[in-house]
C-alpha cells in the first residue's frame, strides 16, 4: 500500500472521529438542556450578540426537531414575560399551530393570545386549525382550541366562536363544556349582538348534570343576562342541591345569583322590622306548607300555636327554606369567600333569628391573612350596625393586639363600640383604657373616639365614659389630652348643670394645652355655658385677650365669638364692652383675612353706631338666638356607618363609594310570586354520575324517627319522600358529615358542635380506632378459624332466614340504617 493511501485513510478516520465527537457533545448539550441545567448554554450566551440569538430562535422554530421548537418557544415566552416585544416571530410561530406535540401547542396558543390583536390577519390563518382541533380525540386539545379561539380579540370571528361554543356544549367531556361556559363572556364582550344566541346557550348549559359545568355557567349568566330569572326557575332546586359539589368559585357565583333570586321571588322573612332591633329576636318560625317540617325536627314534638305571638311568626316558602338549609354546610368551608357569601345570603335573606349561624364562621376567618381579615372585619362591622347581638358573645375575639397593623385595629375598634351593651361595657372600657397607652398616635386618637362612641351607644354608661375621658386629661401625653378635649367638647356641647364641673376642669387646661384645635374647642364650650356659669366666661375672656396676638387663627375666631356671646348676655357691662372694643381693634389689623371678616361682622352686631341700616337692627334683636343656639346631642359616627348603605360582601363597601358594576339588592316583593314555575320534573342523575335513591333514612323528612324507638320501620320501605342523593352523598361523606358535626338545637342546625365539640369527637374516634386496631391484630391461625366460623354462621343464618322474620332481623336492619346515617 502506498503512502497516499495511508494518508487518505487517516483523514477519513479523523473526519469520522470529529463528527462522532460533535454528535456526542451536541447530545450532551441537548440532554443538559432537557434536564434544565442552568449552565448548559451560559458560555455561548456570553459571546452571542442579540442578533445571533434571534437568528438562533428563528432557526429553532423552523427546525423539524420538536425539542428545538419547544426550546425556541420557551425562549419567546420568557421574553414576553420580561416585557419584550417579539411580534416579529408571529409568522414563524403560527406555522407550528398544527404540531402534534401538546407542549408545543400550548406555547403556541399562549403566543397567539398575546399578539393576535397586533396581527389579526395572521391570526385568522390559524382559525381553520382551531376548528379542526374542536373534533380532536384529546379533550385538552378541544378545550384549548376553544379557549384560544375565543381569546383572539378579532370581531370578525365572533360568529365562528359562537359556532364553536354551540358545538362544545354538547361535548361528552365536562371539562370542554366548562371551557365553553368560560368562552361565553368573551364572545359577548367581543360582539354584544350575539346576546340572544348566547342566552340560549346558557339556558342549555344550566340543564347540565355536571357540577363542574354549573359554576362556570352561572359566571357566564352573571356577565350576559344577570336579571333573566326565568332561566333560573327550572334549575333552582338543582342549584340548591349541587352547592356542596361545586368548586369554591362556582359556589360563590351560585350563592350570589340565588341571593338576588331570593330577593326577587320570596317574601321578606323579617316583615315586622326585626333588623331594626338591637335585641336578639325570639326563635319561632312557621312554614307555609303544613306538611313540610324542618329537616331536623322531632316528629312527636308539636309547637303550641297559642304560645307564639303573631308578630313573631315568619312564613317561609318551601323553596326559601331549601335554600337556607343548603347553605348551612358551606359555613365550614376553608375558602373565606364562600363563608362570606353564605353570611351575606343569611344576612339579607334569612329570618333574624336564623342569622346567628353566621357569627362563629365569620369569627373563624379572623385567623387568616391580614388582608382577608380586614375584609371580614369590615363586613362584620357593617352587619353589627343592625344586628349587634350576633357578635356579642365573641367580644374578646375583637380585642386589638400590638402586632396587628393599624387598619386591623381600627376595624376592631369600630366593632367593639358597636356591640357594646350594658353587660359588657365595664370590661370594654377597661380594655380601651389599655389601648390609650399605645405608642401609635393614630391608634390612641381612634381609641379615645371609640370611648366617646360607647357613651352614645350605651346611654346608661355615658357617665362612666365621661369620667374615663376626664381621667385622661391628667395624662402626660399632650396628644391624649388634646384628643380627649376634642371628644369631651362634643359630648358636653348641650349645656346642663350636671356637666358644669367637667367644663370647669377643661377650662383649667387652657394654661397647659397648646394644640390650637383643643384650645378653640374649650373656648367654644365656655361660650355655650355662659349662662350656666356666668362668672367663668368673663375671666376666660380676660386671659384670652392677653395672648390674642400669639394664638392660632382658629383660636382667634373662637375668642371673638366668645366675646360676642358675653356682650349678648351682658350688653351694659362696662368692663366687657371695653374688652370687646379692644379685641375688635386687635382683630381689625390681623394678618388672617378670616379673623378680619369675623371682627367686622361682630363689630356691626355688638357696637352701636349712628347710621345703622334697617336690616341690622333686626339682626341685633335676634343676636342671642343666632349666637347661643343649642346644639343637638352629639352622634359620633365611624367610617363604617358612612359606608353601610352598600351591600355586605361588595367591593364598594370597602372603598366607601360605588364602583363600576355595583348594583344594590332589589327589594322584596309585596306579594308572593307564583312558586309553580319551579315545579319541574328532575332528571334522574342530574346531580352527578352516581345517584342513589333512598326512600327512608337520611333522605327522608322524618329523620329522627330512625334514631330510636321506631323499630317497625324497615330499610327500603316507608312513607317518607324519596330523595336523590348526589355522588358525594351516595358515597356516605355527607351523611357522616352531618351526623358527626351537626346536632339539633331548637329544630335547627347547630354549628356550635363544629367549633366546640370537635376535640371530643376526635378523641372518641381515636379511641375507637385503637380498639378496632387491637381487635384486628392476631395470628394467622386465629384468622382462619374465624373465617370458618363466619362461613358456618352464614349458612345457618341463611337456613333460618326463610322461617324467621323476628326481632333479630329487625334490629340488624335498624343497625344498618344507623350506619348509613
Amino acid at each position: 500500500m502506498e503512502v497516499s493511501d495511508y494518508i487518505n485513510s487517516a483523514k477519513t478516520f479523523a473526519e469520522k472521529a470529529a463528527k462522532l465527537s460533535q454528535k456526542m457533545s451536541q447530545g450532551l448539550v441537548d440532554n443538559a438542556r432537557e434536564l434544565g441545567f442552568p449552565g448548559s448554554e451560559s458560555g455561548a450566551q456570553y459571546f452571542d450578540t442579540s442578533e445571533e440569538k434571534m437568528r438562533n430562535i428563528k432557526r429553532q422554530l423552523d427546525s423539524k426537531n420538536d425539542r428545538e421548537k419547544l426550546d425556541g418557544l420557551k425562549r419567546l415566552i420568557a421574553m414576553i414575560s420580561k416585557g419584550r416585544d417579539v411580534s416579529e416571530f408571529f409568522p414563524d410561530v403560527v406555522k407550528n399551530v398544527v404540531s402534534q406535540n401538546i407542549e408545543i401547542r400550548k406555547l403556541v396558543y399562549i403566543f397567539l393570545l398575546r399578539y393576535a390583536e397586533q396581527e389579526p390577519d395572521l391570526a385568522l390563518l390559524s382559525i381553520n386549525s382551531f376548528q379542526k382541533d374542536l373534533s380532536d380525540k384529546n379533550q385538552i386539545i378541544r378545550a384549548m382550541a376553544l379557549r384560544v379561539m375565543s381569546g383572539i380579540r378579532v370581531p370578525v370571528i365572533s360568529p365562528i366562536v359562537l359556532l364553536g361554543i354551540k358545538k362544545c356544549i354538547t361535548d361528552p367531556s365536562p371539562y370542554v363544556r366548562k371551557t365553553a361556559a368560560h368562552a361565553i363572556p368573551k364572545c359577548y364582550s367581543l360582539d354584544d349582538s350575539q346576546k340572544e344566541a348566547l342566552v340560549e346557550v346558557i339556558a342549555t348549559l344550566l340543564k347540565d348534570r355536571s357540577s363542574i359545568v354549573i359554576g362556570s355557567t352561572i359566571m357566564a349568566f352573571n356577565e350576559v343576562c344577570p336579571n333573566r330569572f326565568d332561566l333560573i326557575h327550572p334549575c333552582y332546586r338543582k342549584l340548591c342541591s349541587m352547592l356542596g359539589d361545586c368548586d369554591e368559585w362556582g359556589q360563590m357565583s351560585i350563592l350570589n345569583v340565588l341571593l338576588r333570586y331570593g330577593r326577587n321571588q320570596f317574601l321578606n322573612p323579617n316583615p315586622n322590622g326585626e333588623d331594626e332591633s338591637r335585641l336578639p329576636p325570639k326563635k319561632s318560625t312557621s312554614y307555609s306548607n303544613n306538611n313540610s317540617k324542618p329537616f331536623y325536627t322531632d316528629s312527636d314534638s308539636d309547637t303550641d300555636d297559642d304560645e307564639i305571638h303573631p308578630n313573631e311568626i315568619v312564613d317561609l316558602d318551601v323553596d326559601h327554606e331549601l335554600l337556607l338549609k343548603s347553605c348551612v354546610p358551606l359555613l365550614q368551608s376553608r375558602n373565606s369567600g364562600v363563608v362570606l357569601a353564605v353570611a351575606k345570603l343569611y344576612y339579607y335573606l334569612a329570618p333574624a333569628a336564623e342569622a346567628e349561624k353566621i357569627a362563629k364562621p365569620l369569627v373563624r376567618l379572623l385567623r387568616t391573612h391580614r388582608e382577608q381579615c380586614y375584609v371580614v372585619l369590615t363586613n362584620i362591622a357593617t352587619m353589627a350596625l343592625k344586628r349587634p347581638y350576633l357578635f356579642e358573645s365573641s367580644l374578646q375575639q375583637f380585642y386589638a393586639q400590638s402586632s396587628e397593623p393599624v387598619f386591623i385595629r381600627d376595624a376592631k375598634l369600630d366593632i367593639l363600640t358597636t356591640i357594646a351593651t350594658e353587660a359588657n361595657i365595664h370590661t370594654l372600657l377597661t380594655e380601651l383604657q389599655q389601648y390609650v397607652k399605645s405608642p401609635n398616635k393614630d391608634f390612641v386618637a381612634a381609641t379615645i373616639q371609640a370611648i366617646a362612641r360607647c357613651a352614645s351607644t350605651v346611654p346608661t354608661a355615658a357617665d362612666n365614659c365621661l369620667r374615663l375621658l376626664m381621667k385622661l386629661l391628667r395624662s402626660k401625653n399632650e396628644l391624649v389630652v388634646a384628643e380627649s378635649v376634642l371628644v369631651l367638647t362634643r359630648l358636653l356641647q348641650v349645656p346642663s348643670e350636671e356637666h358644669s364641673r367637667s367644663v370647669i376642669a377643661l377650662v383649667k387646661l387652657l394654661d397647659t394645652v397648646k394644640i390650637p384645635m383643643a384650645r378653640s374647642n374649650v373656648l367654644w364650650l365656655v361660650g355655650q355655658y355662659a349662662e350656666t356659669l356666668p362668672k367663668m366666661g368673663p375671666d376666660v375672656l380676660r386671659q384670652a385677650v392677653k395672648n390674642f396676638t400669639n394664638e392660632d387663627h382658629i383660636t382667634k375666631l373662637q375668642i371673638l365669638t366668645l366675646s360676642a356671646k358675653l356682650i349678648c348676655l351682658n350688653a351694659t357691662h362696662p368692663i366687657l364692652n371695653s374688652l370687646n372694643q379692644y379685641l375688635l381693634n386687635l382683630a381689625r389689623y390681623d394678618t388672617d383675612y378670616d379673623v378680619r371678616d369675623r371682627a367686622r361682622f361682630l363689630r356691626a352686631l355688638t357696637i352701636p353706631s349712628q347710621d345703622e341700616k334697617p336690616g341690622l337692627n333686626q339682626l341685633k334683636e335676634h343676636l342671642k338666638t343666632i349666637l347661643m343656639s343649642n346644639k343637638e346631642p352629639a352622634v359620633i359616627e365611624s367610617e363604617v356607618q358612612a359606608a353601610s348603605e352598600y351591600n355586605v360582601g361588595s367591593l364598594s363597601l370597602l372603598a366607601h363609594q360605588p364602583l363600576p358594576g355595583y348594583e344594590p339588592l332589589p327589594d322584596f316583593p309585596n306579594e308572593q310570586p307564583d312558586s309553580s314555575v319551579r315545579d319541574v320534573e328532575e332528571l334522574e342523575g342530574w346531580s352527578g354520575s352516581r345517584t342513589v335513591v333512598m326512600e327512608t333514612g337520611f333522605g327522608s323528612d322524618s329523620y329522627d324517627s330512625y334514631r330510636g324507638g321506631s323499630q317497625n320501620v324497615r330499610f327500603g320501605s316507608g312513607g317518607g319522600a324519596s330523595t336523590a342523593l348526589s355522588s358525594v352523598e351516595a358515597m356516605g361523606s355527607t351523611s357522616t358529615y352531618f351526623s358527626s358535626n351537626m346536632k339539633k338545637k331548637e329544630n335547627n342546625y347547630d354549628l356550635d358542635a363544629f367549633y366546640d365539640e370537635s376535640s371530643e369527637e376526635a378523641e372518641s374516634e381515636s379511641s375507637g380506632e385503637e380498639e378496632t386496631s387491637s381487635s384486628e391484630t392476631g395470628s394467622d391461625d386465629e384468622e382462619e378459624e374465624d373465617r370458618e366460623e363466619e362461613e358456618t354462621d352464614e349458612t345457618t343464618s341463611e337456613e333460618e332466614s326463610d322461617d324467621d322474620d323476628s326481632s333479630e332481623e329487625k334490629s340488624s336492619k335498624i343497625n344498618t340504617i344507623r350506619d348509613v346515617r
